[in-house]
C-alpha cells in the first residue's frame, strides 16, 4: 500500500494565502531584454575602454565614457 507523506507545512498555508502576481506581458518582457541587452553592451564598453587606458579609473576615462554614451 503506497502513501503520501507531505513536510506539515503546508497546513500551515492556507490557500487564499498564496496569490500568484499577474506577470509581464509580452512586450513588457521584449522591451525588458532589449534594455538588459544594451545595458551589457555598454558595460562591455566602459570595460574595454577603462582596460585600453591601463585598468584605472580616471576622471579622464570618465569623461570619455559620459561623452561616447551621452
Amino acid at each position: 500500500m503506497a502513501t503520501l507523506s507531505t513536510s506539515g507545512l503546508d497546513q500551515f498555508i492556507a490557500a487564499a494565502d498564496v496569490k500568484h502576481a499577474p506577470g509581464k506581458g509580452l512586450f513588457a518582457r521584449f522591451i525588458a531584454s532589449v534594455q538588459d541587452a544594451r545595458m551589457r553592451q555598454a558595460e562591455r564598453q566602459i570595460g574595454r575602454m577603462i582596460e585600453l587606458k591601463g585598468g584605472r579609473m580616471t576622471d579622464d576615462i570618465e569623461r570619455q565614457i559620459e561623452r561616447s554614451f551621452i
